[in-house]
């Protein structure tokens, strides 16, 4: 499909972990994103009353709708995605991702004023009227060892801190990673290159592609005054549970461990992949825990570490909870 000359970027929406908010997701980022852009929707198996609304809205806009009947690891729906966009741009978004308006001109604005091949967002987490952080920049550190493997790690910026005590602190500047609920890259990187790991089935795909993106030659930013938010807040359906369960499956995980301990010279022992394996042992649990109280019913990925946070928030634990 030819673009016009003055669309610079094709928003390429994927599956992250669930369906049940794709739709709003998708209405959300139409209503608060300015054209002229394009959009490419994989639809990696939804079930069919959500693929079918999804489907019209696409049509509704002109947008492409690509259906597989089959759950796809995020990186091959991503390539998909790629492999349809013929714009300088691409912007990849998950499917439970909510914008603000103005999000997506100060992410083109970073990459052609400053070169780079990534550009990631302020990214928040959570309910909406909380705008608490999930990450402002990312840190990805490799240290080559005496015997010739290496030690990686990584850390997110300001995580769980309110949006309003860190805003002034935060600027344009180079980091060392992105995550994949929101980031720009330049699409011509990929014209000789061979980005978007396969192999890496449920973890790390961020991390790998910020370091191939380096090892090439190319710069990843973070851009302060583009403001988007995973949703954390709304609770699980049960359309989810088969995706998510083989999303984070074992099996996924250990192979995805498997590929970066490989590709990055890691030890088998690497801390920064126990602490991958034990985070993902954690959250593939989230659909046999109670939902009884209020906290796990309408916070159930956020949990308890970030409550103390929120109530110093004055008042803000007040605001109606989205369902």
């Amino acid at each position: 499909m030819k673009q016009a000359d003055d669309i610079k970027v094709t928003i390429c929406i994927t599956p992250r972990e669930r369906f049940s908010t794709a739709l709003s997701s998708l209405r959300n980022i139409i209503a608060n994103t300015e054209f002229p852009y394009h959009l490419v929707y994989i639809d990696a198996n939804s079930p069919a009353h959500i693929g079918q609304s999804i489907a019209a809205t696409c049509a509704e806009y002109g947008f492409d709708y690509i259906r597989i009947d089959e759950y796809l690891p995020p990186n091959r729906a991503r390539n998909r995605a790629l492999s349809i966009a013929n714009t300088p741009y691409v912007v990849f978004a998950d499917n439970d991702l909510y914008v603000d308006k103005g999000w997506l001109p100060p992410l083109i604005d970073c990459a052609e004023a400053t070169g780079a091949w990534a550009v990631g967002p302020i990214i928040l987490e959570g309910i909406a009227a909380l705008r608490v952080i999930h990450m402002a920049g990312g840190d990805f550190t490799e240290i080559e060892l005496e015997d010739g493997s290496v030690k990686v790690a990584q850390r997110h910026r300001y995580m769980m801190s309110p949006l309003r005590s860190i805003r002034k602190k935060l600027k344009r500047e180079p980091v060392g990673a992105f995550e994949f609920h929101c980031v720009l890259l330049r699409t011509s990187a990929f014209e000789q290159r061979e980005f978007l790991n396969n192999n890496l089935l449920s973890l790390g795909e961020h991390l790998d592609l910020a370091r191939d993106i380096r090892l090439a030659g190319g710069d990843v930013y973070f851009e302060p005054r583009s403001i988007v938010r995973y949703d954390t807040a709304t609770a699980f359906d049960d359309m989810d549970r088969k995706f998510f369960e083989l999303r984070w499956s074992e099996e996924w995980s250990n192979r995805s461990l498997e590929e970066m301990r490989k590709k990055w010279v890691l030890r088998p022992d690497d801390e920064s992949l126990q602490r991958m394996a034990r985070w993902t042992a954690k959250h593939r649990q989230l659909f046999s825990q109670s939902q009884k109280s209020w906290l796990r019913k309408n916070l159930p990925v956020v949990g308890r570490r970030w409550v103390s946070t929120m109530l110093r928030e004055r008042g803000l634990l007040r605001a109606q909870v989205p369902r």
